[in-house]
Parts: structure tokens; C-alpha cells; sequence
């Protein structure tokens, strides 16, 4: 009589224990997950695209974080519109191959980096560079150590 009670206890506490990991699992996972448009405004992610990088919402991120000044907000703004649009383009061009648009894609997104990094003070270039290596750790599941930030870009002439 006494194991059953005590099995059935076990299984009571392996219920709850999994409950807790599922608990704590869906709030870790909530952290990143931004609060909902104001008005019920619901906005799904862009064709084709990743719903965090809703520019608007990107930019906001980088004024709180790096504390941008209202001339910067507006520049970062204008780079990240444009380069949504050209990355929609390269979307819809049916005419490349997957490794053609991956390799155009990555030049895109490293032309708006340097852009970015141009609009930046050098206190900011740091915080924003420390901000991305921990981007690239998480994409990459938080496997190796400490990821260095990138070389700084080639100046355009």
C-alpha cells in the first residue's frame, strides 16, 4: 500500500515539475516577444520576411537602446526602409538562383550596416556592435564563446 502511494506521489511530482519547465519555458520564450501594436492594429510578419524586422520596430529598439538623437532616428529610419524594399525586391525576383539571392541578400544586409554604422558616434558603433554580436549568438543557439564584433567597413568613396 505504501508504494503505491508512493508511486503515485512520484508521478505527481514529475507532473508538476514538467508543468513548471513548460511555465518557465513559455516566459523565457515571451521575453523577446514585443507588446501588440497599439488600436488592436494586429500586423503579421512582412511577405516573405521575419516579423522582427519590422523597421519601424527596429528603429525604435536602436533610439532607446543607443540613445539616438531625433537626426540619427530619422537617417536609421530612411536605411532601414530602403533597405526592406530592396530585400522585397530580391524576394520577388524569381530569376535568381537560391545562392544568387542569399549572396545578394547578405551584400544588402552588410550595405545597411555599414550605413548604420555611419550614422553612429563611436560610443554608440560599440554598443551597437556588442548589440549584434549577441544577436549573431543567439541565431547561432548560444553555441561557442564570445563572438567578436565585425570589421569595421571599407570606406566609400
Amino acid at each position: 500500500m505504501k508504494s503505491i502511494v508512493k508511486m503515485k506521489m512520484f508521478r505527481a511530482a514529475a507532473v508538476l515539475l514538467c508543468g513548471a519547465g513548460l511555465v518557465v519555458s513559455a516566459a523565457a520564450a515571451q521575453q523577446d516577444v514585443p507588446p501588440p501594436p497599439p488600436d488592436g492594429q494586429q500586423q503579421g510578419p512582412p511577405p516573405g520576411g521575419h516579423q522582427g524586422w519590422d523597421p519601424e520596430r527596429r528603429v525604435e529598439m536602436l533610439q532607446q537602446r543607443l540613445d539616438l538623437t531625433a537626426d540619427q532616428t530619422a537617417q536609421i529610419r530612411v536605411i532601414f526602409a530602403d533597405s526592406r524594399a530592396k530585400m522585397e525586391a530580391l524576394r520577388a525576383n524569381e530569376s535568381l538562383s537560391p545562392q544568387d539571392r542569399h549572396a545578394q541578400a547578405e551584400a544588402l544586409h552588410q550595405d545597411q550596416e555599414a550605413k548604420v554604422r555611419g550614422v553612429l558616434t563611436p560610443d554608440q558603433k560599440l554598443k551597437y556592435d556588442e548589440m549584434q554580436a549577441r544577436q549573431r549568438e543567439r541565431r547561432r543557439g548560444g553555441q561557442g564563446g564570445a563572438v567578436p564584433p565585425p570589421p569595421p567597413p571599407v570606406p566609400q568613396q
